[in-house]
Order: C-alpha cells, then structure tokens, then sequence
C-alpha cells in the first residue's frame, strides 16, 4: 500500500550495491557476543534478585467503631479487612487437661465463634458452627507426640498418652495493642493450690506409699510444644522473602520444658512486636505484571517465666499457670523489594531490548571511530 510505504522507515538497501566485509563480519561478532553475555547477565539478575529492606511508616486507616457512631455495612467490611489481622497458633500441653484450660483474648473468654471473622446466623446448622469455632481442643494425637519426641512409639511419648491437650486457634484480632492468655481455669488453679498445700502436710515415708498422690504431682504441669503461632498470612506463602534471608520464626516447633520444686507450676509471659513486612512482587504472576504487594508480619520476642511465688505474691492468687502472650504493632514497616525499582517484567523485557540494541550501535560506532583512525593514518603515511 502506497501510504504504509511513505512511513516506512527500514528502507531496503539494493542488493547490488551492498558490500560484506571481514571487518564488518568481525564487528557483528563483537556485538552477538557481547549482547548474548549482557543477555545472560539480566537473565540472572532477574531470576535471583538482590533483596533490598527500605524502613517505612506503616500504613493507617481511620475507622468510626465507637459505641454512638452510625457504622454501615461497608465501613464495618472495610473494617474487618484492613483492621483486623489473623491470629492463629497451635499449641499442645503436655500435661493439663483440656477441661482445666481456657483462652481469654484481651480478658474476655473466647467461647464458640466470637472472633472466627465468621458471619452469625441462627440459622446456621450445629455442624458448621463447630467448624468455625475460634478454638478447638483435643488431647493430643499421635501427630502431635511424633513432632514433639520425634517417635509416638518413644518412652516419654508412652507416658503422655491419654494426657494434655492440644489447643489450635484461627481468629481475627484487631491491628491495636492486645494479649491473649491461655491459662489454667479458677476452679482448676483453686484445685492445684489445695493439692499442694495438702502435699506439704504428708510426709515423705508417706508420699512413697501412695502412689496417686505421686501420679497427680505432674497434673499441673505447664511444660508445653508450641507448633505454630502466626500473626497474618502463613510462613510458607508470605514470607519466602524473610525465610530467604535467614529469618527464622520465632515461635514455632519449641518446646518449653518447665521445671522448678513446684513440679512445672509457672506461667510463661511472652511480649511479641509485630513488624508490618511488605514483600514486592513474590509470585510469578506479580513478577510478569509488576504489581502486588503481600503484607505478613515478622515477630520480635521477648519471653520468660513467672514462677509460683512470684505469681501469688504480685496478683494475690488471681494468675493463673499457662501462657500469657502480649502484642503490639510497631508504627514502622519494612519493604522488601527484589525489583530493584525495574518495573517487573516489562522493565526487564525493556532492558533486553536496550540491551540487543545498543550493543550493535555501540560497537558499530567504536568500530567504525577505528577504522576511520586506520585510514586517516595510513593516508598520512602515504
């Protein structure tokens, strides 16, 4: 068509009148190689990034939740997505019971699916409200006890059988300051107070003949395996960036052996800050579109134990032995970036582009400034 032959701009030389030289043949060698390397270079630095952490304020959002505020259904979705976090963790005793136990989240007892993140219903069969409980409990099974001693079938996973309890929570918290507090009951820490103070009456000749006074030294103990406890997305998705660079959760596969003379009666406090971790283009998809940002969060711990004494003396008896974990969310956030600021896969598919492109008109030009040196000087010379 004449119109698309007016805006062409590879005009075709004839074929008569173009010439191949050695020296042209050499330069267009220079160039293939040169850009094949530059081509596997950018290759190698888009499949293994280096990851760069940059230090951001955490972003904020304004909710109207208090008690007068008119709330419509779009705000309180908007606040159970972005202000809320999930909060799950999975955590066996080894020795208390599960009707001795009970979980508080910011001292209110957690019963049923009061902080699941699931809708209400009356309607709802007894089936799925079981499913959706915030907390379940079971003894521990063999899965349990394998990841614990390493063998269902050891001595110590022997003597566990039939004993403890496995507790595993899936909830949603709010993005503010909180605790959550695993812990014996009253009435069961009523009962441990009243074995040990009948324990401290009996001699030893008669302690060693009774055996069931023995047996139930143990029943108070506050030894436990904690499995996971997660804040956000889960490790194995989110946070490749973090495991990449040597970050090792916290709280997870550790077991806290308690000992002391009260055979295992101690509380374990647990202050956890919770760092906002944005991770840049992860997945593949996110890689080719340049977009997508997976929000988790990293942990920083500080724990320790509270023994008896120290629990009875500073609350008067109203602490009870378990576990008490206090959180809170740090106002800075780390972005992980393995882009480097080069736009995804278009950018790098931009920089291949440049690359094939100005090797050839690179070298062409430092090629074609030598050969006119040559000539200039061996006219002089001539």
């Amino acid at each position: 068509m004449p119109v698309l032959r007016n805006v062409d701009v590879f005009v075709k030389a004839r074929a008569d009148i173009r010439t191949q030289s050695t020296s042209g043949g050499l330069i267009t060698l220079l160039a293939t190689s040169t850009a094949f390397l530059l081509f596997l270079g950018q290759v190698y630095f888009y499949a293994f990034p280096n990851q760069s952490h940059t230090l951001h304020l955490s972003e904020s959002m304004q909710f109207s939740m208090l008690a007068g505020d008119t709330v419509d259904p779009f705000q309180q979705r908007l606040y159970d997505i972005k202000g809320k976090i999930p909060l799950y963790f999975k955590i066996t005793f080894l020795h208390i019971p599960c009707e001795s136990l009970e979980v508080k989240l910011n001292s209110e007892a957690v019963l049923g699916d009061a902080f699941s993140g699931y809708p209400r219903s009356e309607s709802t069969s007894k089936k799925m409200k079981n499913q959706h409980l915030t907390v379940k409990m079971f003894k521990p099974r063999a899965a349990e006890h394998r990841k614990i001693f390493g063998s269902e079938h050891t001595d110590e996973a022997h003597k566990h059988t039939g004993r403890g309890c496995t507790l595993v929570g899936n909830m949603r918290v709010p993005i503010v300051a909180g605790n959550l507090a695993i812990t014996m009951t009253r009435d069961a820490w009523m009962a441990a107070l009243n074995y040990l103070m009948a324990r401290s009456q009996i001699s030893h000749e008669t302690l060693d003949a009774n055996p069931d006074i023995k047996r139930r030294e143990n029943d108070f103990n506050a030894t436990h395996y904690l499995h996971e406890v997660r804040f956000g997305k889960k490790a194995s998705t989110a946070s490749k960036g973090l495991t990449s660079s040597g970050y090792v959760p916290p709280l997870e596969n550790r077991l806290r052996k308690i000992e002391n003379h009260l055979h295992g009666i101690a509380k374990e406090e647990i202050q956890v800050k919770l760092i906002p971790t944005v991770h840049s283009n992860p997945g593949i998809f996110t890689r080719i579109f340049g977009n997508g940002n997976r929000p988790y969060y990293q942990m920083s711990v500080v724990e320790h134990i509270i023994q008896p004494e120290t629990m009875i003396s500073q609350s008067s008896g109203v602490a009870a032995p378990g576990i008490v974990m206090t959180y809170d969310v740090t106002p800075l956030a780390v972005h992980i970036d393995e882009l480097n600021g080069d736009g995804g896969f278009f950018g790098f598919l931009s920089t291949l582009i440049g690359i094939v492109g100005g090797c050839f008109v690179t070298v062409g030009l430092f090629a074609g400034c030598a050969v006119r040196s040559v000539q200039a000087v061996a006219k002089k010379i001539d």
